[in-house]
């Protein structure tokens, strides 16, 4: 995917913000991303920010330009983004960017200006001077909220990686191995696979409160592994997830018993997932479930977080108050993960992609819990 997109791609999305651009009454948009927070350039531009920052300048009637001040990496710049006019700024980019943008007419969008520094901003406001500004992060975000055909296709091979990683995980499970160790061979495979970058959170233990980055814990029989794999292609917008729990050796009834509640509720609520249901929803069929088995009360913070959301722009977090309408193509990971007072946290979800009639699941592999037999992990 590199330096590689269907040639359609770029119209599509340049329509999309031309656009949201005409609603909102602008001349012209500025999208600016910096180094840690890359999405906004990398949804306009296909380009992996490695530099300081960057911005797409896009007008109603032209061509979209980039602005970089990374002159070292050009030549990456040219290859992997599909904007042709590239202008490298010895100065501050923010500052062009604003001089290009207030030739187009007197309202100008901004995407971004809450990740810039207090100097880029006051530049860019000086240079427009007299003409209206009008952040847009949240209409843009909104737009991102529907993946187009090509960003799916990203997100499939997103989940592909987090399935491949899970088996690598189930091949790295052994008494004695390091959480570091485990990750350490999780990410080889993504990477290798493709991807830029991984989220990875994991716990082994019992009774365990939650999980966390990798620490130095190691793993005995009778432990409790639980895993979040989130690898990501591109920017944090192309990232998929596998929440998964194993057993090392066998599993207790009870274990057995309350990870199959945390399943019952995930297949509960996708399989009356489809476009056109609230947000909400999908939080609630989760909590009925849970919620009947006498965990009410656990259906909440601190014992979890959220019952699913998304990443980058077009975020949607899965809870109770939320009532936005899900739509055709929104891609979400649905997660049951709970604290179940008498064994402690489980960890139970995958990605999804709604449809007009209900979901695409994006991972292959049973959301059962794995039971890694004495036999197996001894090798």
């Amino acid at each position: 995917m590199r330096g590689s997109y269907p040639k359609e791609e770029p119209g599509i999305r340049y329509s999309r913000i031309k656009r949201m651009m005409n609603e909102q009454e602008l001349d012209a948009i500025v999208l600016y991303s910096p180094q840690w927070k890359p999405e906004v350039v990398h949804h306009a531009s296909n380009l992996r920010l490695l530099g300081e920052d960057a911005c797409v300048v896009l007008t109603l009637s032209g061509e979209p330009c980039l602005l970089t001040s990374q002159e070292w990496d050009i030549h990456r710049i040219r290859e992997e983004c599909w904007i042709e006019e590239i202008i490298v700024c010895q100065g501050d980019i923010m500052q062009k960017a604003a001089q290009i943008a207030a030739r187009q007419g007197k309202s100008v969008g901004i995407v971004g200006a809450e990740h810039m520094t207090a100097v880029k901003y006051m530049a860019f406001e000086k240079e427009l001077a007299g003409k209206s500004i009008k952040n847009v992060y949240a209409e843009f975000d909104e737009m991102c909220k529907v993946k187009t055909r090509w960003e799916v296709e990203i997100m499939r091979r997103c989940a592909k990686l987090a399935d491949l990683a899970y088996m690598v995980e189930m091949d790295s499970l052994r008494p004695g191995v390091c959480e570091y160790e485990i990750i350490a061979e999780m990410e080889r495979a993504m990477k290798e696979g493709g991807a830029d970058e991984n989220f990875q959170l994991i716990g082994m233990g019992r009774n365990l409160p939650s999980m966390s980055r990798a620490k130095e814990n190691y793993l005995k029989m009778g432990d409790l592994v639980l895993t979040e794999i989130t690898p990501v292609i591109g920017s944090i917008t192309y990232a998929t997830q596998l929440c998964r729990t194993v057993k090392m050796g066998e599993a207790t009834p009870l274990e057995r018993e309350k990870h199959g509640l945390l399943v019952t509720a995930l297949e509960y609520a996708l399989g009356k997932m489809k476009a056109g249901i609230r947000a909400k929803d999908v939080a609630i069929w989760q909590n009925e479930i849970i919620g009947a088995a006498g965990y009410e009360e656990y259906c909440h913070p601190p014992h979890m977080r959220s019952r699913g959301h998304n990443f980058g722009l077009g975020y949607i977090d899965l809870a109770e108050d939320n009532e936005e309408i899900l739509k055709t193509d929104t891609v979400l990971v649905i997660h049951p993960n709970q604290m179940i007072p008498e064994i402690g946290y489980l960890a139970c979800g995958l990605t999804v992609r709604i449809t007009d009639d209900g979901i695409e699941r994006l991972s292959v592999l049973s959301p059962d819990m794995y039971e890694a037999s004495s036999a197996s992990v001894m090798g």
